[in-house]
Formats: structure tokens, sequence, C-alpha cells
């Protein structure tokens, strides 16, 4: 098996490898456009994936940052990464046959691993493994996993919530995810949720996660952060939205309101993200930088 440095080629390989890399990407959205085009609906059309369309962008910003090591990198065709394409490809076949968009959404996965190896081999493929492995977060998950685990985090959300607002002086009763105020009734509906939130901040924690110098362990509690920052931020709003619908009205807590406080607890949650990687970065790498 032949060894041939990453960034040298002759202006006649250049155009094959060129035009070998096109025929290879026409084949792929042939093959996948379905896909793409349900995966486009769901971005446009269910919040809790709204983030998608920025995943893509950001996996290509992702290998940008490592084009220096990856010229330097030897190819060595992995001729074991046409297994992973045979079961990315398997995968695909199956979620179609079968109507599981999820499992269809996966394969991609599975085919882009396939396709590193088989063209670049293990080198390049472990410098690529985290981008292609953040494909993940433009992805869906099976809608009743999602509904449970909404379900799980409005309960949360709703109860802890409630108490704070409690606290604050308003009086409400509560039967299941409808409060009762005084001013009228407050219906928690699923994007009450914080599913959203969260998966967007869990995308962008991962981000971080791969960024951050240091040990394995700084990486996992920044990523791992992510989740009680996005909660605690859904329980604030949704706090905030009951104490403005007791002491202004609910017409005025369910309308703009509602919308820009969901932004602006996302940009909080931002900045409690950015605070932990703060505190986890080294001294040293805090200097350097």
């Amino acid at each position: 098996m032949t060894v041939q440095p990453f960034p040298t080629a002759s202006p006649r390989r250049a155009f094959a490898a060129a035009a070998q890399s096109a025929a290879l990407l026409a084949l792929v959205v042939a093959i996948y456009h379905r896909t793409f085009g349900e995966l486009w609906t769901i971005w446009t059309t269910n919040d809790n994936y709204s983030h998608g369309p920025l995943v893509p962008l950001a996996a290509v910003v992702l290998v940008w940052l490592r084009r220096r090591r990856l010229a330097e990198v030897a190819l060595r065709p992995e001729p074991l990464g046409l297994a992973l394409v045979a079961l990315g490809c398997a995968m695909q076949v199956l979620g179609m046959r079968m109507d599981l968009f999820a499992l269809e959404g996966w394969s991609l996965i599975a085919l882009a691993y396939g396709l590193s190896l088989t063209f670049l081999g293990r080198a390049a493929t472990r410098l690529l493994a985290f981008p292609i492995a953040y494909l993940a977060f433009m992805l869906t998950f099976p809608p009743l996993l999602m509904n449970q685990i909404s379900y799980a985090l409005k309960e949360i959300t709703v109860r802890i919530s409630t108490r704070v607002a409690e606290g604050l002086g308003v009086t409400l009763q509560r039967s299941g995810m409808t409060l009762y105020l005084a001013s009228g009734e407050l219906r928690m509906e699923n994007p009450c949720s914080g599913l959203r939130s969260l998966l967007a901040l869990l995308a962008t924690g991962a981000v971080f996660a791969w960024l951050q110098p240091g040990g394995w362990w700084r990486r996992a509690l920044i990523l791992l952060s992510a989740v009680p920052i996005a909660m605690a931020g859904n329980a604030l709003r949704i706090t905030l939205l009951i104490v403005v619908a007791h002491y202004v009205g609910v017409k005025e807590a369910a309308g703009t309101f509602h919308d820009v406080t969901g932004y602006l607890i996302y940009v909080v949650a931002l900045g409690g993200l950015l605070l932990v990687r703060a505190v986890l970065t080294p001294r040293a790498s805090r200097s350097a930088a």
C-alpha cells in the first residue's frame, strides 16, 4: 500500500482528486437527498432542532482549525473503512424501509467515518473524529425518547419555578401543567421544558470542551455543566413568566415577554458556560492566551 503526503500533488493529480471528490459528493447527495430534505424540514419546523443548520457549519470550522495538522499527515487508505461505508448504507436502507428517520440520519455518521478511513486513513480520521461526531447534534432522536425527556424536564422546571414564585409572593394553584393565578390561567406547553435550549447549549458545550486545554476531566466538566446551566436558566425564565403573569397579567406574560426571555435566558446560560470554561482553564493556558 502506497503512502502519499497529504499536501503535495501535481496539478493533474489535484484535478483528478477534485473530480473524484465531486463525483463522490454527488453520489452521497443522490443517496441522501431525501434525508437532507427531511432534516431541513425538521430544522425549520421543530424548535428543538432549530440549531441544526449551524452544526454542519461549525463542523467545517472545526476541520479548518486542524488544517495544518491534517496537511502534515500522510495518507494511508484503510480498506476496513469500507465496512463502515457498508454499515452506513445498510442503516440508510433499513431506516427507509422501516420508516425510522432517526436511523437514516445516524447512518450519515457511520458513512462519514467510513469514507474518511477509506480515503484518508486512520491518522487523518483521528484528527477528524470530533468534527464528524459533532454532526450528531444536527440529527434527530426517536420522538418517544424526546417526549419522555421533555416531560421530565418540564416537571422539574415547573416544580422549582412555582416554589420560587410562591417565595416571591405569588399566589397560585397547580393542576398538572396548568397554573391558576388571580389574573388567569397559565399553561406550560412543551416548549417550556427547556429541551431546545438544553440541546443548543450541549452543542455549544461540546465545542468548548474540545477547545479546552488541560486534562480530560476539565473537558468532561464543561460538557456536563451545560445540563444544570440550561435547566437553571429555563427555571429562571419560567419563574419570571409566573411573576409577570401574577403582577401584570397572563396575556402580557405569554406575549412578547415570553419570546424575548427565551433568547435572553439562552444568552445568560451561554455566559454561565463561558464562566465555567474560564474557571477550568489552567493558569498557564491563560497566560499563553
